[in-house]
């Protein structure tokens, strides 16, 4: 499909699919958001996320609520151990809260007014409809060739009624890392647990002794340890204003089917979760054995802002990278993490997903094909999948294991340069 598409339907309702519905709802598209999470108002487990110019530049031309998006960090300062402060290198970030950038998205979409966007922003002239179905499980697709139609079957999760089904045009899979719709149109993917989780978590700045709390202020900062390390930095709180929080991401090694995974995967009613065990969920004795035995080794600030997170998450560190983006000649075509899943160093998957509503946008005008798009999104995410292994491995592996994937990025490299994929 090469034009503006009079209607789509975008399968997940998180920061990729919302993006990109914000995108097709201003250019005058009808969209449909199937969500399977049957909340409206979504939770992020207070995480933090980092984003770049591509999102920056979506909320410059489509986000009318005026409310202020993210942090800033100046600089990314280098910790080592309890040595405090290694190297400061000037690189500028944009950081904020996944649920203060959903919502606001949100707000922009369908007029979901929250805490953070009390009055949500009219729509604009030349608005298409937008609507966001919550607790919709997509259970199958058909591909209509003839009349250049797909079809979307989908239950609801509360189990009330049969299967129900909606037709567009254009059908975007945004439904992340464990993407359905992979599956429905055998998605060549190649998926991989890291050998490592994030543990994750957040104190209001104000709840923290000033020092901590400066030490945080305007920067991000890692704190590299005995193959593992955590970054920390400060982020709007879900509602935006000034009520601030300092995040923190602990990258920590437990091998697939180890006790210690399983430990930390298990919550407190004894439910062995396969990826996430959401904030408030963690047994505390877990949390509290993890803590005696690696925080000693941290540096001071650090160890400050962990003690006293009171709701902290676990997540398994997966990736996934897809060979192709684009099915159904060109009507249903997989977006975000669905297409590509980083190990979140890099802190670029929010930034992937604005990067594909940007080149979209231009094959919808004209400006390129979308066998062009395709390639160039493929060439850019092979080579962000592999860096982010990179980085991940630098922070968490040996130094053997370090070398022979910079090897590997090489060698991917160099055939990327040659054109091939």
């Amino acid at each position: 499909m090469t034009s503006q598409p009079k209607s789509v339907v975008i399968i997940g309702g998180s920061l990729a699919g919302l993006l990109h519905g914000l995108s097709l709802k201003r250019r005058g598209s009808n969209v449909v958001v199937l969500e399977q999470d049957p909340s409206t108002t979504r939770s992020g487990h207070e995480a933090g996320i980092a984003y770049g110019p591509g999102v920056g530049e979506l909320l410059d031309k489509y986000d009318d609520t005026g409310v202020a998006s993210h942090a800033s960090a100046a600089a990314t300062r280098i910790a080592f151990r309890k040595r405090e402060d290694l190297k400061t290198i000037n690189l500028v970030r944009h950081l904020s809260s996944w649920v203060l950038l959903y919502r606001i998205l949100r707000a922009n979409f369908d007029g979901t007014a929250s805490e953070a966007v009390p009055s949500p922003p009219p729509p604009r002239a030349g608005d298409g409809t937008a609507e966001y179905r919550a607790g919709k499980r997509v259970t199958g697709l058909a591909y209509d060739e003839r009349a250049g139609l797909v079809t979307v079957r989908y239950v609801s999760r509360d189990g009330d009624g049969g299967e129900e089904s909606v037709t567009a045009d254009l059908v975007l899979a945004a439904d992340g890392v464990h993407s359905t719709v992979r599956g429905l149109v055998n998605a060549p993917t190649a998926k991989e647990y890291s050998g490592y989780v994030s543990w994750r978590g957040t104190v209001p700045e104000k709840d923290l002794p000033p020092r901590t709390a400066a030490y945080f202020k305007n920067n991000a900062t890692l704190d590299f340890l005995k193959r593992n390390y955590i970054v920390g930095y400060t982020i709007p709180g879900d509602a935006g204003g000034e009520d601030r929080l300092i995040n923190f991401v602990w990258y920590y090694n437990y091998e697939e089917g180890s006790s210690e995974l399983d430990e930390a995967l298990t919550d407190i009613h004894g439910h062995r979760h396969a990826n996430t065990v959401p904030a408030g969920l963690v047994q505390p004795a877990v949390w509290k054995r993890h803590l005696a035995s690696a925080l000693p080794a941290v540096a001071a600030p650090f160890a400050e802002l962990i003690a006293r997170a009171k709701t902290p998450f676990v997540t398994k560190v997966n990736d996934v990278f897809t060979e192709r983006a684009a099915y159904c000649d060109g009507r249903v075509v997989l977006v975000g993490d669905a297409l590509a899943t980083f190990r979140p160093h890099l802190a670029l998957a929010t930034e992937q997903a604005a990067r594909h509503c940007l080149g979209l946008e231009k094959v919808w005008d004209g400006d390129k094909t979308l066998q062009e798009w395709e390639h160039e999104t493929l060439t850019w995410g092979k080579r962000i999948w592999m860096g982010s292994r990179v980085l991940g491995i630098f922070g968490q592996g040996t130094w053997w294991q370090f070398f022979k994937i910079i090897g590997a990025y090489i060698s991917l490299v160099l055939r990327l340069r040659r054109g091939k994929l």
